[in-house]
């Protein structure tokens, strides 16, 4: 069954301890190897599209079960471990100055020869389109501000990508796979794992939204002078509540008419050339969804895309304090295992005998 989602984390601020990621990037690492050698490359990215699994690894190589920095700490650790193996798996991007910098780091791989210069040029196009569907077509409240790419040298790609809301104090987590046909607006994401929905969620990013999105494309083919005068009245001067529960809510006095009568006059052959024209963020989508609405009876879907989602500890004690010994024990076990010369033929029912005796005390 495909799971889909975002992962919903209180917003922690700060580092995870020295002593601490030195271990992650070591075991997450290890773990990763694994992975491929035992199942492919596929399969690993298969797994870190898949919030369930990703954060279950953040937990087994210890970080905190529920917290924002989950996400970065993981993917910086895995991104340090395979910056130096220069092999299959490469990590772009990340947080702040590291997001500024991916596009340098796609030139050093095209440098390199590891992907060419068109399939670079592709897959950094995909990836902003992700940003953007995930920034301007799910309106959850949440910001986008960092994105990690996990890139093989065949152009297969994950995107995991986090967005904040101040307010709440809140981590939103995005997953993206190649293997999604890339139809950016029609449920390609690939998971969001939560403890709780939002009430107040517009999503274009859903089938369940094409007659508005439909309705939208109309409206744009329309002269916008001959509704904006028809529609700029009432008390309601901002379109936050448009939420669905709000049926009177009126058209505001702030939406920018003349963007609508650039959209006319360019003319959008369909909704992703609409929704990715430079340009057109979260207010004029949400402006043109609800004008879809009220003239053509078309409405969004509303409902919030995400589900649901413990190791050797967290650096918060959470669930437990950090056992080092366990710690590195569990990376000496997979580390032997690694070096076995016949990891794809692994004895897998030895292993978690093996695994059980040493979570018993057992040294076997």
């Amino acid at each position: 069954m495909e799971r889909r989602g975002s992962a919903i984390l209180p917003l922690h601020y700060g580092h995870p301890p020295e002593y601490l990621y030195r271990r992650m990037v070591k075991l997450g690492g290890t773990i990763s190897d694994l992975i491929v050698e035992k199942f492919g490359l596929e399969k690993l990215l298969e797994n870190l599209s898949d919030p369930f699994w990703f954060h279950s690894m953040s937990l087994a190589i210890g970080f905190d079960w529920n917290s924002s920095g989950t996400t970065t700490a993981t993917l910086s650790a895995l991104k340090e471990y395979y910056s130096g193996k220069r092999g299959e798996v490469f990590i772009l991007g990340g947080k702040g100055k590291h997001l500024g910098e991916m596009e340098n780091e796609f030139q050093a791989l095209v440098g390199d020869g590891v992907i060419s210069d068109s399939m670079a040029a592709k897959i950094r196009k995909d990836a902003r389109k992700v940003a953007r569907v995930d920034q301007n077509l799910l309106q959850d409240g949440f910001d986008l501000y960092m994105q990690f790419l996990v890139l093989s040298p065949t152009g297969r790609w994950v995107v995991v990508q986090q967005g904040m809301n101040q307010n709440e104090r809140m981590a939103r987590r995005y997953h993206w796979i190649h293997k999604t046909g890339l139809d950016f607006i029609n449920d390609g994401r690939n998971g969001i794992s939560s403890e709780t929905e939002q009430s107040t969620v517009l999503d274009l990013s859903t089938s369940s939204s094409v007659r508005n999105r439909d309705g939208m494309l109309d409206v744009i083919r329309d002269n916008p002078n001959r509704y904006a005068s028809r529609l700029q009245y009432g008390s309601q001067r901002t379109l936050d509540n448009f939420d669905g529960g709000n049926r009177i809510l009126r058209m505001d006095y702030r939406i920018d008419w003349n963007r609508m009568r650039e959209l006319y006059e360019y003319q959008p052959d369909d909704f992703q050339e609409l929704a990715f024209m430079k340009g057109v963020g979260k207010s004029t989508i949400r402006a043109l969804s609800y004008l879809a609405e009220i003239i053509y009876g078309t409405p969004p879907s509303f409902v919030d895309p995400v589900k649901f989602s413990f190791a050797v500890g967290g650096k918060d004690g959470v669930p437990k304090p950090v056992n080092v010994h366990d710690y590195d024990r569990v990376i000496s076990f997979y580390r032997e295992v690694l070096r076995e010369s016949g990891i794809r033929n692994y004895d897998l029912d030895g292993l978690v005998k093996k695994m059980a005796g040493m979570s018993m005390g057992k040294t076997g």
